[in-house]
């Protein structure tokens, strides 16, 4: 994220991330693809939305520049302390404690695809 490798950072979610921010972005440019006067060009569709994110093109820019706008990956990297939580044979959690914080944040991880990928979704998007 740091080095706003967008690719990577995509590559690099659990599937239920990258599905859930594919379709969270569809759903939100076809809402703002409302009918009005002037002629638009239509939204695009889950595909090519997630193929975008894929290749990190315009639709992952603008919203991975949105996300680092909120969050900054020094607070993570830099300025918390990461232990090993549970371990699992397919999931496993990392304990991430901000300098002051009482308690822990919980990034949730997932075997997948032979590696292991950070459930951005399964972590901090509420229920």
């Amino acid at each position: 994220m740091k080095s706003r490798d967008y690719p990577a950072i995509f590559a690099a979610l659990s599937a239920k991330s990258r599905e859930t921010i594919v379709a969270e972005t569809s759903s939100a440019l076809a809402a703002t693809d409302a009918p009005s006067a002037s002629a638009k060009i239509p939204a695009p569709g889950l595909e090519a939305v997630r193929g975008d994110f894929i290749a990190g093109g315009p639709i992952a820019r603008d919203y991975w520049d949105a996300f680092l706008r909120r969050f900054d990956p020094d607070a993570a990297l830099e300025h918390s302390r990461w232990e090993i939580g549970s371990v699992g044979k397919d999931r496993a959690e990392v304990l991430l404690t901000h300098h002051g914080a009482e308690r822990p944040a919980v990034l949730k991880m997932f075997r997948e695809d032979g590696g292991w990928k950070a459930g951005l979704v399964e972590t901090f998007w509420s229920r």
